[in-house]
């Protein structure tokens, strides 16, 4: 039912009902004729400036332009619905009877109607909810239907189909950019944000997650700037730490920006955890922390260490790749922080070593291998082994320094003495071969990481070390995180089948 707006009081504020039909007191079903007379009769009255004016004019009289002002208005609802659309709630109205009058409203009115109060305040996580909820429940065509009807009675040719979904999608948009625009300062939406969007995903319904989502882009552009200060501040704070590992205030500087970079991020980032994506934006300063963490490894700067970990992991929480990377740089570095407390400093110089240990590596290849099902005519498709004993990984090309150790595989065997350069090959493939597990779809892939396996279970199931020649190629695995895992992928992109359209999982019903 079509409801006369003129005896309402226009609201004031920024408000996004504020629109051409409400300046000139006239149905959203005016006749051209009406909008003539309404337009004269706000000349004489002087009701608003001429150039508003005009714009109402060219609004309304254009079938394009009209499309928006008709969705601000409370489409579907009753005269009394009308009038409490338009009624001013107390500046210091709460949520809760915010959410409660809008309840009355149908959803298009709901929706312009928290938007109004959202943009006046830094909303709460309620309000966003109930904002997303009130979109979630438009009928697109049963508004479609409401406007046919309207610009019938108004001698107006009906919207298309398209053209209202699309006119809702860009009021949807709109709400969410003056919403997040209220917020003073922007970064202070991050809570609320964070608490919709838990709410949100608990409900696993894909167009309320997909609508919310937009509200996390209007957070993202609005925060980008200190963002990326932020990242800043943690470069500092990093190259601070490599000049001085043990300066315990850079320590505190880098804590402090990594807490500040996790507030900023942690919406966005639980969005990206959910949709199982993860973008440059949000992987270069874990990427900058790992570099930091193989650099103080290297220097043996163990306790530093710790607590750059330490403080990652709080960071770095909500993103799962870099939660489980650090969660191994820390058994790692444990087993280190052991031994550099435990051991007896050997001569490198002397010929015969002082010690050395056995070590029994088969913990993760060999039982991953025995839970995948183990298939006949095996394919090794890591021909990169067939290259000789003396192998080395290729990898992403560095800054000029000292020429990397090599890479030796190491024969078949147990129980063998193996040199520094067998040692690294077996830490450095058990890396790869983490990673290789984590992209294993289809029975043709989960052939060739068996393969893989029992490979390297041959060689690296067990052999004798030298103490020193172990911590060295353990810090070598935390500075070479990215190069190891750059390596799998390389290793992945050699299967053939996965070039193919659908990959892998084409053969799965074979």
């Amino acid at each position: 039912m079509a409801a006369n707006l003129a005896n309402n009081t226009l609201p004031s504020g920024r408000d996004p009902s504020v629109q051409p039909f409400r300046l000139l007191e006239i149905d959203p079903g005016a006749t051209v004729m009406e909008i003539e007379a309404a337009l004269a009769h706000a000349r004489e009255m002087h009701i608003a400036p001429e150039k508003r004016l005009a714009e109402a004019q060219a609004a309304l009289l254009d079938p394009v332009q009209r499309l928006p002002s008709e969705l601000s208005c409370p489409l579907g609802s009753t005269p009394d619905c009308v009038d409490l659309f338009f009624t001013e709630l107390p500046a210091d109205v709460s949520d809760e009877d915010i959410l409660r009058t809008s309840s009355r409203l149908a959803p298009v009115a709901r929706a312009n109607f928290i938007a109004r109060y959202a943009a006046r305040r830094s909303a709460s996580s309620e309000l966003l909810v109930g904002l997303i909820d009130a979109h979630d429940s438009i009928d697109v065509m049963e508004v479609y239907q409401v406007l046919q009807a309207l610009r019938h009675r108004a001698g107006w040719p009906p919207p298309s189909l398209a053209s209202v979904r699309d006119g809702l999608n860009n009021l949807l948009n709109a709400h969410c950019m003056t919403v997040i625009g209220a917020y003073d300062p922007p970064e202070s939406a991050a809570e609320p944000l964070l608490q919709s969007a838990r709410h949100i995903l608990e409900t696993r319904e894909r167009p309320f997650i997909r609508m919310h989502s937009l509200l996390l882009e209007a957070y993202r552009c609005a925060t980008a700037q200190m963002r990326s200060e932020t990242d800043q501040q943690v470069d500092s704070a990093s190259q601070a730490l490599k000049q001085q590992p043990g300066d315990a205030s850079s320590v505190e500087s880098l804590a402090d920006a990594l807490q500040l970079w996790s507030s900023l991020w942690e919406p966005l980032l639980l969005a990206n955890a959910h949709e199982e994506v993860s973008g440059p934006e949000a992987n270069s300063t874990p990427n900058r922390i790992f570099d930091l963490l193989g650099d103080l490894c290297r220097q043996r700067q163990y306790r530093t260490t710790q607590q750059v970990l330490d403080n990652a992991l709080l960071a770095f929480g909500s993103i799962p790749d870099a939660a489980a990377r650090l969660a191994e740089v820390g058994e790692i570095l444990r087993e280190m922080l052991h031994a550099s407390s435990t051991a007896i400093m050997q001569n490198r110089d002397l010929a015969v070593p002082a010690g050395s240990g056995r070590f029994r590596h088969v913990k993760k290849a060999a039982l991953a291998a025995a839970v995948l099902l183990v298939m006949p005519g095996l394919l090794v498709a890591y021909r990169a082994l067939d290259r000789g004993a003396a192998f080395s990984v290729v990898s992403v090309p560095n800054p000029p320094q000292q020429e990397a150790e090599p890479e030796l595989l190491p024969p078949v065997g147990n129980g063998q003495r193996f040199a520094r350069g067998y040692v690294r090959f077996c830490r450095f493939q058990e890396e790869r071969l983490r990673v290789v597990k984590q992209r294993v779809r289809g029975p043709e892939d989960i052939r060739a990481y068996n393969a893989l396996a029992n490979d390297y279970n041959s060689r690296c199931s067990d052999f004798l070390y030298q103490d020193e020649d172990l911590r060295v190629v353990k810090e070598e695995v935390i500075a070479k995180q990215k190069l190891l895992e750059a390596d799998a992928e390389r290793i992945l992109s050699t299967w053939s089948w996965r070039k193919n359209p659908g990959g892998a999982s084409a053969t799965s019903s074979k």
